[in-house]
This record gives structure tokens, sequence and C-alpha cells, in this order.
């Protein structure tokens, strides 16, 4: 499972203005439109992801939700990658006003 930040990619830390521009880059590149990417479902479904992905990460109370949300996967073992505890930890922290 792919988090919006790995969409993206970008990493959890990343700025507003980060976000932007590395939306506008993949988009660009996964249109289904675009006459050099073959259409078709998959091309579909991938664009529609990245938009899902930008469009919660680009607003701050939707992004701060997000990574609650992220952040209780971790810590249950849903998510098994250790370096993403550790710096969505520390996301949340810095959202939440918390020590993680």
């Amino acid at each position: 499972m792919k988090t919006l930040y790995e969409q993206l990619g970008v990493t959890p830390l990343a700025s507003q203005t980060a976000i932007q521009q590395c939306y506008f880059r993949l988009a660009k590149k996964l249109d289904p439109n675009n006459p050099l990417r073959p259409g078709g479902e998959r091309a579909q479904t991938e664009y529609l992801a990245l938009q899902n992905a930008y469009r919660t990460l680009s607003n701050a109370q939707s992004r701060a939700e997000y990574d609650r949300t992220l952040l209780q996967l971790c810590r249950s073992g849903q998510i098994k990658s250790r370096p993403a505890i550790r710096v969505y930890g520390s996301r949340y922290s810095a959202v939440q006003g918390e020590v993680a």
C-alpha cells in the first residue's frame, strides 16, 4: 500500500509548495489524455489516485487528519516501514504539539 506522500513522491515533511510542484509534474506525465501516454483504465486509475493524493495533502486540515490516521496505522503495525514511523511521528508531533 502506497501512502499519499509516496504517490506524490514527497516526504511527510514537504512544504505545500513542494507538494504542488510534484503534483503538477506528475499530473502532466500521468494525464490519460496525453498523446504520448497510452490511455486505458490503468492510466485513468493512476491519474485519479494522484488527484486524490493532492486534494488531501494540499488542504492543511485534511493533511493533519491523514497524518494522524497514518501514524495510528504505523503504530498498530499495519504499515511496516520503520523510517515511516519516525518521519510520520515527527510530522504528527509538529501538527499536534505532542511528543511522539
